[in-house]
């Protein structure tokens, strides 16, 4: 029966995905936007309004303050006072009019609350005078005041007679305001602290991490900078009332600047204080973090049912197929998507496929290497077999029984061996006595001119190998290196290497002859077989076939010419106990 479009509509993975989406997101997208995008902006603006009326009032009062400083400083320009202590001849006149001017001034200044001190310069006598308002400060900061006002004024900062404004230095660890007129070659100036000024000011309520502080025109913060540097708040001027800055926690920044000097009031407000202020705002998180804690549940469920129950199932027959399961197969018709059965159908049917074709393939594997294994070990030198009847009619010729016999009897054992086509590995001790068994053959073929030995451990006769795997590689010695010229030596060795990776069989075979051509020895170092001028395959690539058939990756197999005698150097490690099983 033929499903209907709505039902197959409703068991779709999309529209179990949206419906999953809508009912999680729904509610608290609605009253995020809400949130974030209208009540947020008007809060923030209404607080940064709020600050920026506050931090003006209290700018006014500062610049009110100084202001009278300076109606006071510019009164005192048209006055007697200054005209003659710049006009004084005699140090009499000077001392009289400096007295006079110190005490007129320590009169005047507890009028200005915003004043710490009066100071007079003299330029003809290099000499300052201040009139402090308090007697608390220390000799060092009143020296290091001294010292900067009398290197400004004589390093020819100030020029001419009009007022330059109040204007911020920092001298020693302290912020100071200052501002200087001139009357002929007589300075007066007041300065004041910068803490002073905003003693008033700490009194507002900015919140845990807030602040108010000074910065200069720059956007540099006179008072504060910790605050300022530790956060990286820029305090750079805004085109509008205010602005959001920081490095990690958001500040509200706002600002007024001063009419007086290159200086402004800043407020630095935490973001988060504005939220803890506004109980709607946080009844609306409230009432999110509620809905979420019901909403979301019900589509984390339904997404676990439609995607991640279906996509389980596939991962675990995945896991099973990598460890080698073929047979596995996966369920997808308990409450599944359509998307997701049809995907458990197809995967069910490739598996199936797949898991004939693998048993197809190897079992057609295994039979061919079988047939090779067989062909390749039955693969007789033409060559040896005559010479070796050859030897036997001549030794029957001279009517040499014993060695006649002896030759029979090697010979038989001989072909024996080669003849075990149903065996794939044989112990090492069977694999020596027939390559002893050959050499002895190839001794009668070539007396005085071929000696041999063979060195093999006791505890490692058992060892299983490839049959012909040594008897090759001597047969390859004796073929290239011996001749009637000269006595050539062929040695076999057998040694047990211990690694992290197992434990291995290291089989050596050496020969003093002439030892591989330079072609052949490159052919053989980079693994390419080596024909002869017939065109047929060398012993060594029969042996190196067989190898790799029977051990694959795990064999390593090494040609070179022996730095010493320059003879043939053949050695090649395998596993001490391969998978296959040894038939004996």
């Amino acid at each position: 029966m033929k499903t209907p479009g709505w039902l197959r509509l409703r068991g779709s993975l999309n529209f179990k995905l949206i419906l999953s989406v809508l009912i999680m997101t729904g509610p608290l997208l609605g009253m995020l936007l809400y949130n974030n995008f209208y009540a947020i902006d008007v809060v923030r603006e209404q607080v940064a309004d709020s600050y920026k009326n506050m931090l003006t009032l209290y700018m006014n009062q500062i610049d009110s303050g100084l202001n009278d400083v300076d109606v006071y400083l510019n009164s005192m320009l048209s006055g007697i006072d200054l005209v003659s202590l710049d006009q004084a001849e005699t140090d009499a006149d000077y001392y009289s009019s400096k007295v006079f001017l110190f005490n007129k001034l320590s009169k005047d200044v507890p009028l200005y609350d915003s004043l710490s001190s009066f100071f007079v310069y003299a330029d003809k006598r290099q000499e300052l005078m201040d009139v402090n308002k308090t007697q608390n400060l220390t000799i060092e900061e009143k020296e290091l005041i001294q010292h900067y006002i009398s290197d400004l004024i004589r390093s020819g900062g100030l020029t001419g007679n009009t007022p330059q404004g109040w204007q911020y230095a920092r001298i020693g660890n302290i912020d100071y305001l200052f501002d200087i007129v001139r009357s002929g070659n007589v300075y007066l100036g007041g300065w004041v602290r910068t803490d002073q000024l905003m003693a008033p000011i700490q009194s507002l309520q900015i919140g845990e991490g807030g602040s108010v502080l000074l910065a200069n025109d720059r956007g540099e913060p006179i008072t504060d900078t910790e605050l300022v540097d530790e956060n990286g708040i820029q305090l750079h001027q805004s085109e509008g009332d205010y602005y959001l800055t920081g490095s990690e926690r958001k500040y509200l920044i706002v600002d007024s600047p001063s009419a007086k000097g290159n200086f402004k009031l800043v407020a630095v407000i935490p973001d988060h204080h504005i939220l803890d202020r506004l109980p709607y705002l946080q009844s609306i998180i409230w009432l999110i973090s509620a809905t979420s804690l019901f909403f979301i549940p019900i589509g984390l469920y339904f997404i676990r049912q439609a995607i991640l129950v279906p996509l389980y199932r596939v991962l675990i027959s995945m896991k099973k197929v990598r460890s080698g399961d073929w047979s596995v197969r996966v369920d997808m018709h308990k409450g599944g998507s359509e998307e997701f059965k049809i995907l458990g159908e197809s995967f069910n049917s490739m598996m199936s496929e797949i898991e004939t074709l693998r048993v197809n393939v190897y079992e057609e594997q295994i039979n061919k290497q079988k047939e090779e294994l067989q062909r390749l070990q039955l693969q007789v030198n033409p060559h040896f077999f005559l010479n070796s009847l050859n030897i036997v009619y001549n030794l029957a010729k001279v009517k040499n029984y014993e060695l006649t016999m002896k030759l029979t009897r090697s010979l038989v054992h001989y072909f024996r061996y080669m003849f075990r086509s149903n065996t794939t590995f044989v112990p090492l001790k069977d694999e020596l006595e027939h390559t002893r068994n050959y050499l002895g053959i190839q001794a009668l073929r070539f007396p005085e001119k071929l000696k041999w030995s063979i060195e093999a451990p006791d505890y490692l006769t058992d060892t299983p190998i490839p049959p012909l795997a040594i008897q090759s590689f001597v047969e390859n010695s004796i073929k290239h290196a011996v001749t009637m010229d000269r006595l050539v030596h062929i040695s076999v060795r057998i040694d047990f290497l211990e690694e992290d990776s197992g434990t291995w069989v290291k089989i050596s075979i050496k020969d003093t002859g002439s030892g591989f051509g330079d072609e052949v020895l490159r052919e053989l170092q980079s693994g390419r077989s080596v024909e002869n001028e017939r065109g047929e395959h060398t012993g060594i690539w029969n042996v190196q076939r067989r190898l790799n058939l029977l051990y694959g990756d795990s064999v390593t197999i090494r040609f070179a010419n022996d730095s010493e005698s320059g003879g043939a150097s053949v050695f090649y490690v395998i596993p001490i106990n391969p998978l296959m099983e040894v038939k004996q």
